[in-house]
């Protein structure tokens, strides 16, 4: 689905060299590597927001252009807000990718229902809360029905309860079909993803299962990023598939026990 061919993108300072990779369908991968290591670049290009220098960058098998079944949420919520209420919001994203006036209301109503946002339609979006306004901007992709969805670090302004929440959504958007790509540099988040890509001086050092990225800590620790206690846990408990502190911690109190 998504597909680098010896892709190579230049900044003044800094470059992505001849990157190679797949992601297939229905998978969410997690993109980590520390600052300026070319995460928001990668991001960037399968977006279509910038074009490679060299090589070849497909998306459902032809060059990628955002809004064109690509959605894409950016780190502040309110960046990407622009009415005073929740339903005017949606429907200016309709009108923009020229959906047909007749099918505002139910694709709104049913991307307001993805993202638990049912109710809000007239709500003052300058009232919601830090995660609810990352949700009103998902629910403005969902409803262009887009295959993929990119979130570059989106996690930064929400508090430890409205990061899990938001996240516990990929798995229920992952149900609906959608390709999820996202770009953390707290490496805990790994843990919500299929598939980890770690990224360092422009380069894809790994692209692999988060079963085994955890397993083998060692490539972060070789990379001088910092490896988090959670992640330290699951590698040495070998439970990959936890997610949650609580689940961390049960695990851990049956092990001891």
């Amino acid at each position: 689905m998504i597909n680098f061919n010896k892709v190579q993108f230049n900044y003044p300072n800094f470059k992505i060299k001849e990157v190679s990779f797949n992601i297939k369908k229905g998978e969410i991968v997690a993109i980590t590597g520390n600052n300026a290591s070319g995460k928001t670049t990668i991001l960037n290009l399968i977006a279509g927001l910038i074009k490679p220098k060299k090589g070849e960058v497909l998306v459902f098998g032809k060059k990628p252009v955002c809004g064109k079944g690509i959605g894409m949420v950016f780190q502040n919520p309110d960046n990407q807000i622009i009415f005073s209420t929740v339903e005017d919001d949606i429907k200016f994203t309709l009108k923009n990718q020229k959906i047909p006036k007749q099918e505002w209301a139910a694709r709104t109503a049913e991307a307001l229902s993805l993202v638990h946002l049912n109710g809000y339609e007239k709500h003052d979006t300058a009232s919601l809360s830090a995660g609810q306004k990352q949700r009103l901007v998902i629910a403005n992709m969902l409803a262009t029905k887009p295959e993929l969805l990119i979130f570059d670090e989106v996690s930064v302004y929400l508090d430890p309860a409205a990061r899990l929440e938001f996240f516990n959504l990929f798995s229920e958007l992952k149900e609906n079909g959608i390709t999820i790509v996202f770009a953390t540099n707290l490496l805990d988040e790994i843990t919500f993803a299929d598939k980890v890509m770690i990224v360092d001086s422009g380069e894809v050092k790994v692209l692999s299962t988060k079963q085994e990225v955890i397993k083998d800590l060692s490539v972060f620790k070789a990379l001088n990023i910092h490896v988090p206690l959670k992640l330290e846990i699951l590698s040495k408990i070998k439970e990959y598939s936890l997610t949650s502190d609580d689940q961390i911690l049960n695990a851990l109190w049956r092990k001891i026990k």
